[in-house]
């Protein structure tokens, strides 16, 4: 009897078994973009913009970040990610634009009382040569209703007379500036006054004076109001 031999009897045995070898999964990479992040953030502020009108800007800024955004994930699709995340900022941001616009313009222009004219602070800056322009010299004498804010005060309940100051930053640092002009001195008529309230703006509504001789006065401020109405 012939002796077989195991390693013989084997050979041969795996010919028809295909060897299958191990894929590597190879996950494609897309950087997400980062202009698509920042719109997202830019609509996040902007919803401040129905408490302070600069924020306004902020939605704004998201708008072009997020036209921007989409602008290059087109160009790139294979490499770029965040396309739903830059729709939603930029929609976000352009309802938010819209809506506190059209609400800043609501509470400026429909705030006032009857018989009040509204006057933008920004109206009432000097003329070049320094002089009171012509348009703010007319209203003197006639009531007038003004946003701004409150400069600082030692005293915070039961004022009486305060200083109206055009913008915040005169609030934060507590200083007038070089400016007269950004003043209004605001006297509170008999019966009425009010609380300090501190980087909010107001609504004063009064009856303007006009001072053309302040530049001959040493601290005079062009501007006065005799107030009946503060918002």
């Amino acid at each position: 009897m012939k002796e077989v031999i195991f390693d013989d009897a084997l050979k041969g045995a795996y010919h028809d078994i295909d060897v299958v070898q191990p894929v590597e999964e190879t996950i494609d990479y897309k950087q997400v973009a980062t202009l698509g992040v920042g719109a997202l953030v830019a609509a996040v502020f902007g919803i401040l913009g129905f408490f302070w009108t600069p924020l306004i800007l902020a939605s704004l800024l998201g708008i072009v970040l997020g036209v921007l955004a989409q602008r290059k994930i087109m160009r790139a699709p294979e490499e770029m990610a965040g396309g739903t995340l830059t729709t939603v900022a930029l929609i976000l941001s352009a309802l938010l634009f819209v809506s506190s616009t059209a609400w800043r313009v609501y509470s400026y222009y429909c705030s006032a009382p009857p018989g009040y004219e509204i006057v933008p602070f920004d109206s009432m800056g000097l003329t070049k040569d320094g002089d009171i322009p012509q348009e703010i010299l007319a209203l003197d004498g006639r009531k007038v209703y003004i946003e701004g804010f409150m400069y600082p005060t030692k005293q915070h309940a039961g004022i009486e007379n305060f200083t109206l100051v055009r913008t915040l930053g005169h609030c934060q640092y507590c200083s007038p500036g070089t400016n007269p002009a950004d003043m209004i001195s605001v006297q509170m008529e008999r019966g009425h006054d009010v609380k300090y309230r501190a980087n909010k703006m107001v609504a004063v509504g009064g009856i303007l004076s006009v001072n053309p001789n302040w530049r001959g006065e040493a601290g005079s401020i062009p501007y006065s109001i005799r107030a009946n109405v503060f918002h």
